[in-house]
């Protein structure tokens, strides 16, 4: 019995040691100098490649209208699925295909993969807002973030993954896809 609750204690310690990603932003789990490049859209014009602007579907959708053709990329930082390409890659096939580019984070788990690239691409970050959505729901906030990037009024029950490249013509979207 001895062995058994020494076991228990054990595991619920190593249980409250253990920190999930994914589930919020995550910004509480950065450090104080990462928390310093986050700062709030002001305007489009002289983004810093030193900061993160965080950002709504409707300000994106506002700023889509001023450029014949966009590609808004939403990612996780660190990601390793087959669909994930470094940054670089987005902004040469947006560069060679003429579309404006924005590169759009979900929460900030595993910044540090994202800003490492920095030597090899020169786009803006800006990650969600999840503020403005009144949610700290990763699944929540992004999906809002998605229905206003659609122009959908409601938050969808079920969201069926359609991709993470949103491509517009202006403010139009013209289609989602999962790859380049």
């Amino acid at each position: 019995m001895k062995k058994q609750n020494s076991s228990v204690i054990l595991l619920l310690f190593f249980l409250a040691s253990c920190s999930i990603q994914g589930l919020t932003n995550d910004y509480g789990k950065l450090s104080k100098k990462e928390k310093q490049t986050i700062v709030p859209l002001e305007s489009f014009n002289n983004l810093s490649v030193d900061k993160i602007y965080k950002i709504n579907g409707r300000q994106l959708r506002v700023e889509l209208a001023k450029h014949e053709k966009s590609l808004v990329y939403i990612f996780k930082n660190g990601c390793t699925s087959d669909s994930c390409k470094p940054m670089y890659v987005y902004e040469n096939y947006a560069k060679t295909n003429g579309y404006k580019l924005f590169l759009v984070m979900d929460g900030y788990a595993n910044l540090n993969e994202t800003t490492e690239q920095r030597i090899n691409f020169s786009s803006p970050l800006f990650s969600i807002d999840n503020e403005f959505y009144e949610s700290n729901n990763r699944n929540k906030y992004s999906r809002y973030f998605e229905n206003d990037l659609q122009g959908i009024a409601t938050l969808s029950k079920q969201k069926e993954y359609l991709g993470d490249l949103y491509f517009f013509n202006k403010d139009e979207l013209e289609k989602i896809k999962q790859n380049l």
